[in-house]
């Protein structure tokens, strides 16, 4: 698979205070690369590099010219090195995956865009790249089902290669690598609830038999004899105790006089006036959130913006300029975007509210599903997003 300037995403190369490449000469070096003198661009880098052998930025604009230059393996060693010496940058790994796809090394390039996402997991190109990867997977799958043949050649990828560092990865450049620990999940727990379950089973089964023989008293017919023999005065004998029944109704009256039993009915009635909560805020915090995931969906960017408070921090210490139009590039254009807020979570404190939910994230190349959490501030009676934390 060939990959050409028409198919590779131009990103504004960013100058950070405190990185390694001199702007001038990096600028000099995009500049070439854009106008199509890949070979003079490639020598002044090359220039550059044997002055700053160890320069992060102009190892990654050398990667991205010998690409354009169709010398893969080259490229790859490059971008190799740059993940090896900065562990914590993404975008070595996305180009390195992107070469590999190219020569039809798809699970080679899958595992190395799982660890760019480990390094930023809400880095959305490397998603999309991911979901093209899979999608050449299953293909090459399909192909051998079928008997096709090993000589089909795959077919061209949409893969995005990065021209450069984004602006929020820049300022890393110049920082030691550092590998970022894997959080290990914890195994589910098993439910003893079967234990339970069969206890209760043999108790009836007894309770059955033993309710079966009450029948067989009905030889009481032995009584009949008795009240054959007593031809003389045990009759009268029984007559006389009917009168010791009569003070059997004087405990019933004495038992019926506890009647106070209406008087727990007004206790009833009590904690349902008193059980109303005021839900206006929360309600006014999640209606905020739907209509920041419609704006986003719909691709109105100004409006999507303005959910956003002006005490908003971006991530990985951009600014508010440069994120915004990350933002505004990730979402226009796009030919279907479908952003879902599933099972919010909503805490209110004062004028400060949290909400946390579930994400889905679709458009026509990628679906990502991701934990979201956003901090909101009240400005003015109007709630605004003051942090976004994706997990």
């Amino acid at each position: 698979m060939k990959f050409t300037a028409q198919t590779m995403l131009y990103f504004t190369l960013a100058l950070v205070v405190g990185a390694t490449a001199h702007a001038d000469e990096v600028a000099d070096v995009n500049k070439l690369a854009k106008a199509g003198k890949v070979v003079e661009a490639l020598n002044k880098a090359n220039e550059y590099l044997s002055k700053h052998p160890a320069d992060a930025q102009m190892r990654f604009a050398k990667g991205v010219l010998l690409t354009e230059q169709n010398k893969p393996d080259e490229a790859i060693a490059v971008f190799t090195r740059l993940t090896e010496d900065y562990k914590d940058l993404p975008e070595p790994y996305n180009n390195l995956a992107v070469l590999y796809a190219g020569q039809g090394q798809y699970d080679k390039a899958r595992a190395v865009l799982e660890k760019a996402l480990r390094t930023n997991p809400s880095y959305q190109t490397a998603y999309e790249n991911l979901g093209d990867i899979y999608g050449k997977m299953a293909s090459q799958a399909y192909d051998k089902a079928l008997a096709l043949g090993t000589n089909t050649a795959p077919a061209k990828s949409n893969l995005t290669l990065l021209r450069s560092f984004s602006p929020a990865t820049a300022p890393k450049v110049a920082a030691a690598a550092v590998t970022l620990p894997l959080q290990a999940k914890p195994a589910p727990v098993t439910s003893p609830a079967p234990v339970l379950a069969s206890a209760p089973l043999s108790t009836p089964a007894k309770v059955a038999n033993t309710s079966a023989p009450l029948p067989a008293p009905a030889p009481a017919p032995a009584p009949a004899k008795i009240a054959a023999a007593p031809a003389s005065a045990p009759v009268k004998v029984v007559a006389a105790p009917a009168a010791a029944p009569a003070p059997v109704p004087a405990p019933v009256k004495a038992a019926a006089a506890p009647a106070p039993i209406p008087a727990p009915a007004p206790l009833a009635a009590a904690p349902v006036l008193a059980a109303k909560p005021d839900t206006s805020e929360r309600d006014a915090v999640l209606a905020q959130v739907n209509g920041w995931a419609k704006a986003w969906a719909a691709q109105k960017v100004d409006a999507y913006l303005a959910y956003y408070s002006p005490q908003f921090e971006p991530p990985k210490g951009m600014t508010r300029k440069a994120w915004a139009d990350e933002r505004r590039a990730r979402i226009e254009g796009k030919g279907h975007i479908r952003v879902e807020v599933a099972s919010p979570e909503v805490t209110v404190n004062g004028n400060n509210a949290k909400v946390t939910f579930r994400q889905t994230y679709t458009s026509d190349r990628l679906t990502a599903r991701s934990r979201k959490t956003l901090q909101l501030v009240k400005n003015g009676g109007k709630w605004q997003i003051k942090q976004e934390v994706s997990n």
